[in-house]
């Protein structure tokens, strides 16, 4: 009986689409989710040519559109069809086999980023049961994107220094010039990547054990963790950070920064956030700032995870009156958030103070990060310019830059600590 058995029993109607067995030397599995595309031949190319690893490499491109939708939609997936069977004819290798779903006419309700990166990471846990390899990699990429030579060869170094992580963050860098795309492209995806680590380095500061990026195309998971958690889930956006974040609070999970994944830059709009949507938003309005959010507010957290261990054992009136000891807007948010009763509950389950931090960091976990900050900025703080906020951030973390560094030297300056902050 294989690892995801339990998992694909309640899947309901879950049929594999690839008939080819799998080889038993099958480590790693590459999905690559692919909407009207035009281009799926870089991708492809960019893994080829990366140096193999010592085990079995799988790529599964999952080609889909909705139901409803239109002629040139349809057509390009056909487009997309032929353009992958035509690669496939041309590449040869049993180590490096790539496959192709064809996911058409999806239903509408649910047709999206997730049902397609869905699709294709259960048939990815369906191969591996095939071959009980519950620690075989699904790697999740994307068809915009391509990466570094060594790609694999770091994920497989990773994955053997750390043989009981849970899941793995893969570093990315977005192109930052070039003459691929107007100069505006390249400036508005710099100022989105600043602000990504902006974000990310700052929670890192206020002493968040579980911040990470999520990031769709840059990121792995053990097919047996990938099972027990549920498999990824059907949302037509942000199906990364939901997905990411559930396997993140397993614990064990790490960074490779010894590679890069390059996403694309282009603008979109085919979901209503992420780097497509924030790229046509700047385009449409170029001259103006790119705005973040506040670093007092992140301060104001970093303040209040610093004295969370002092809730553990509290009683309800204790907790209700630190509460409202707490400055605005954290408190506030606490409230309405109803904080007392979420302590009482996580003390009544926590025997010591280790359980009670991560109970703690389970329950003031990253959606409600992001739904204090959203509930600060509308009630106290306002955004400030992504350059300045940056500089702040960096100040507090005994980094020192002249006065008005550009956007580009920050991002270098936030990239470089990344990477000296991962852990492959």
């Amino acid at each position: 009986m294989g690892f995801a058995e339990n998992y694909f029993s309640k899947q309901g109607n879950f049929q594999p689409h690839l008939p080819e067995p799998p080889s038993e030397r099958l480590h790693y599995i590459v999905v690559i989710p692919a909407y009207c595309e035009t281009n799926l031949s870089a991708p492809l190319n960019a893994l080829w040519h990366c140096t193999r690893p010592l085990r079995d490499v799988e790529v599964i491109i999952v080609v889909n559109y909705p139901e409803n939708a239109g002629a040139s939609i349809i057509q390009a997936s056909l487009n997309s069809v032929k353009e992958v069977r035509q690669w496939i004819s041309a590449h040869h290798d049993p180590a490096f086999r790539v496959m192709l779903i064809e996911a058409l006419n999806l239903p509408a309700k649910h047709a999206g980023a997730g049902l397609a990166r869905k699709a294709g990471m259960d048939e990815a846990a369906y191969r591996f049961n095939r071959i009980s390899n519950a620690g075989g990699l699904i790697i999740s990429f994307d068809a915009d994107c391509t990466c570094d030579q060594n790609y694999f060869q770091a994920i497989e170094s990773c994955s053997e220094k750390f043989p009981l992580a849970n899941g793995f963050n893969i570093y990315f860098e977005h192109p930052v010039s070039g003459n691929e795309y107007p100069e505006r492209i390249y400036k508005g995806i710099i100022r989105y990547e600043l602000h990504l680590r902006y974000v990310n380095q700052f929670l890192r500061f206020a002493n968040f054990p579980h911040a990470f990026h999520t990031i769709g195309s840059a990121f792995a998971v053990r097919a047996g963790t990938y099972a027990l958690q549920g498999g990824m889930n059907r949302r037509k956006a942000g199906e990364d950070f939901y997905f990411l974040h559930k396997i993140i609070l397993l614990g064990n999970f790490h960074e490779i920064n010894t590679t890069r994944v390059i996403p694309s830059p282009r603008p979109s709009v085919r979901i209503p956030f992420g780097t497509g949507t924030a790229i046509t938003r700047f385009v449409s309005a170029p001259d103006d700032d790119f705005m973040t959010y506040h670093p007092d507010s992140f301060l104001l957290l970093k303040d209040f995870f610093q004295s969370a261990g002092e809730f553990y054992r509290k009683t309800t009136p204790d907790t209700v009156r630190s509460v409202e000891n707490t400055p605005e807007p954290l408190k506030s948010f606490l409230k309405e958030k109803h904080l007392e009763n979420a302590i009482s509950e996580i003390n009544s389950n926590s025997s010591n103070m280790r359980s009670f931090t991560n109970r703690f960091f389970r329950w003031f976990d990253a959606f409600r990060i992001v739904k204090y900050l959203n509930h600060a900025h509308r009630n106290h703080y306002t955004y400030m310019n992504i350059r300045e906020a940056s500089e702040i951030l960096l100040h507090h973390i005994s980094i020192n830059t002249p006065q008005k560094t550009g956007e580009s030297e920050l991002l270098n300056i936030m990239r470089e600590i990344e990477k000296l902050s991962q852990h492959c």
